[in-house]
């Protein structure tokens, strides 16, 4: 590919409220290993938290990095995919993570319906709350927004740009 050419990979940047009027802001950078999001969330009180969520190139869960501030979460499933193993880092110390995952489980963020759809949730599985702890939830799940073609979220009042390499 010549640098005239457009990257066949979605490499964008973009903005947008929430229903809550929760201001996100976001970046995508695809390539070969798969898709890495990084997004902002902030109301009026200040920033809520922020994140890092990473896709293979299948499309399947890989890594969550999420800050808040009660502390640091990270998370990703083992080599077998039979659980996702991480840790929370708080200022009283360090929390590990462990629990059984299957590629039918979806990752959803509590009171985060962008950080819940690009994590793909869509159903079962497990939800990281406020306090950084996952708790599993079976059942349908309505918090994820809807998707565009692309898989980018669909915000209100929505703009973005391309990212330059």
């Amino acid at each position: 590919m010549s640098a005239d050419e457009p990257s066949v990979f979605l490499r964008r940047a973009g903005t947008g409220t929430l229903a809550d009027s929760s201001v996100v802001m976001w970046s995508v950078a695809e390539g070969a290993r798969g898709r890495r999001w990084r997004w902002t969330l902030a109301s009026a009180a200040g920033l809520r938290h922020a994140g890092l969520i990473e896709l293979d190139a299948e499309g399947r869960f890989a890594r969550l990095e999420l800050e808040t501030g009660e502390g640091m979460l990270t998370l990703h499933p083992d080599p077998d995919r039979q659980f996702v193993h991480g840790n929370i880092v708080r200022p009283r110390g360090v929390d590990p993570v462990e629990v059984a995952w299957s590629d039918d489980d979806g990752l959803a963020i509590e009171r985060d319906p962008f950080g819940s759809a690009v994590a793909g949730r869509r159903g079962s599985g497990w939800v990281v709350g406020p306090d950084l702890q996952l708790r599993r939830e079976d059942g349908e799940d309505t918090r994820a927004l809807e998707l565009d073609e692309r898989g980018v979220p669909r915000l209100d009042d929505a703009r973005e740009w391309p990212l330059e390499i």
